[in-house]
């Protein structure tokens, strides 16, 4: 305002130019206004602001803390892997910092998701998905999993008991905090989960079922994976996990099931599945439909 006083001190007591002025000066607040909302997050967590780069290493010590883990999740690392080794290590990267620019765009854009993609389609998705049986649920509701092929369904069965094992050690280990954990303004569709974010449980889950369909059905193949990253996708329009957990969850999938098919025993399991296997139907069930069959045949 001096600044506009020393320039033209004429041009207020016009009032033409003191309606543009002000025109002017609020245009220019709602401007920044507006930026700043879509740069800025409030850490819930820590009660800091990631633009400030004094606050950087407490933003990045927030973790998923360790009294919000639920006891079945905590008893599934405690009794291990059935198939493989606890002494097995996956080469999971870790996750991108709190104060980092990839998290920071991460969280942007779940911000956005919210208004672009959460309707009644996806948010009706995102509940089956969150209380279904298993991930195998997800497959026989659209029609791509064919619950008559016995060894097909058990095998998978046999596969999420390690798989699980692997993707719980690794969100013990890295304690990712949930998106809203580092935004407190974003809303979540359902309540986080009681375990970590990083990687992705059902982006991890659901990938290994598409690549052992797959596997046993490549002519179909871009369908059993469409639809796992469509699961995963819906898990960050949810607002409950970060783009990057679900390729992390992604990845490992692809390592265990390559470990698992290393071992004799197990591949013999795999090739049997695969000699008795049934093509899909490609019938969508209802909700109600899917979750009664997958609970008749658990």
């Amino acid at each position: 305002m001096i600044w506009y006083k020393e320039r033209d001190m004429n041009s207020l007591k016009n009032k033409g130019g003191a309606y543009r002025f002000c025109s002017f000066l609020l245009l220019s607040l709602v401007t920044v206004s507006i930026c700043f909302s879509a740069s800025s997050f409030v850490f819930a967590d820590s009660k800091v602001n990631a633009e400030n780069s004094d606050d950087e290493t407490r933003i990045n010590e927030i973790k998923f803390e360790d009294h919000k883990w639920g006891e079945k999740f905590l008893n599934f690392i405690k009794t291990g892997p059935m198939i493989l080794s606890r002494s097995d290590v996956f080469d999971v990267a870790p996750p991108p910092e709190n104060s980092s620019q990839i998290t920071k765009d991460e969280l942007i854009s779940l911000r956005e998701w919210v208004l672009s993609k959460r309707n009644d389609d996806s948010i009706m998705r995102i509940h089956f998905e969150n209380e279904a049986q298993n991930p195998q649920t997800f497959f026989a509701k659209e029609g791509l999993l064919n619950i008559g092929s016995y060894n097909t369904v058990a095998l998978l069965s046999m596969i999420d008991v390690d798989h699980r094992y692997f993707i719980l050690e690794r969100k013990k280990h890295f304690s990712r905090p949930r998106p809203s954990q580092l935004d407190a303004d974003l809303e979540t569709v359902i309540p986080n989960p009681a375990h970590a974010a990083y990687p992705s449980g059902h982006a991890s889950q659901t990938y290994m079922i598409a690549l052992v369909l797959s596997e046993f059905d490549p002519e179909n193949e871009a369908k059993y994976k469409q639809l796992a990253i469509d699961v995963a996708h819906r898990r960050e329009i949810a607002g409950v996990h970060y783009p990057s957990d679900s390729v992390a969850g992604r990845t490992l999938a692809v390592d265990v099931l390559a470990r698992l098919r290393a071992i004799p025993v197990f591949e013999k399991k795999f090739q049997e599945a695969k000699a008795t296997h049934l093509k899909p139907s490609f019938v969508v069930m209802t909700n109600e439909e899917a979750d009664a069959l997958m609970t008749i045949k658990k």
